[in-house]
């Protein structure tokens, strides 16, 4: 599915941010990636994306490097902000969006999935007019509606209620019972040991082996302590 080999990445007098780091999604599973902040979650899933140019290393997707059309159309990034075209309505938005993916939107599905998220009728409604947490789930029932092979989550759950939290537990773990991949960067633990299969811990640009997030779970009790335990052994 996902291919990162090696991939090194800096921005200029802040020195390397990214030191060959290596990673792989593969098909029908989810993968947790933890770690402070500014040790290179955002700037590895811009590379994935091809928001920055790859200098170092390689990444593929689907066996095609990320920059290709084929690769680009197979994977989703819902990221941390809330920044969705407010001059449209949400079905207008998810419509667009399937468009790009090559896909065809149904009407229907779409204002299934609003409902399912508390916002029943709201797809017909110009984003203008949602709080901040509407914005957050148009941005998730997009992922859920399209079925990308890959689908990347940055931070996004923050700002989502605890009923929207709870269903998206459960399409994630759907998502992956279809044979589709999910790659969740996240702060919240809670929501990463409910769902993924595998957790990786980006610290000071260099990344973890993977670890599966039961082992961790039935070894410390929860993430929270396999970080802890991991970030005092990394200390002089």
């Amino acid at each position: 599915m996902l291919d990162i080999r090696d991939v090194s990445f800096g921005y200029g007098r802040r020195g390397e941010v990214l030191r060959s780091v290596s990673l792989h999604v593969p098909q029908a599973r989810i993968v947790g990636m933890i770690g402070p902040n500014g040790s290179g979650k955002t700037t590895l899933i811009n590379l994935v994306c091809d928001v920055l140019d790859l200098r170092e290393g390689s990444i593929t997707m689907l066996g095609r490097k990320h920059t290709s059309a084929e690769a680009k159309t197979g994977i989703m990034h819902v990221g941390g902000n809330d920044d969705v075209p407010a001059f449209l309505t949400g079905w207008e938005y998810v419509s667009t969006l399937a468009r790009l993916y090559g896909v065809r939107a149904d009407r229907s599905e779409v204002g299934r999935m609003f409902a399912l998220f508390g916002m029943e009728g709201v797809q017909d409604r110009l984003i203008d007019s949602y709080s901040h947490g509407m914005r957050k789930k148009t941005q998730l029932c997009c992922a859920f509606l399209l079925h990308c092979p890959l689908t990347i989550v940055d931070e996004t759950l923050n700002g989502i209620d605890i009923d929207a939290w709870y269903l998206c537990v459960e399409q994630f773990l759907r998502m992956r019972g279809r044979g589709l991949s999910m790659l969740i960067c996240s702060h919240d633990f809670a929501l990463l040991e409910r769902t993924t299969d595998q957790i990786v811990l980006l610290r000071n640009g260099r990344m973890s082996a993977p670890l599966p997030t039961r082992s961790i779970i039935d070894g410390y009790g929860g993430i929270a302590e396999w970080y802890r335990v991991r970030t005092l052994e990394a200390e002089p």
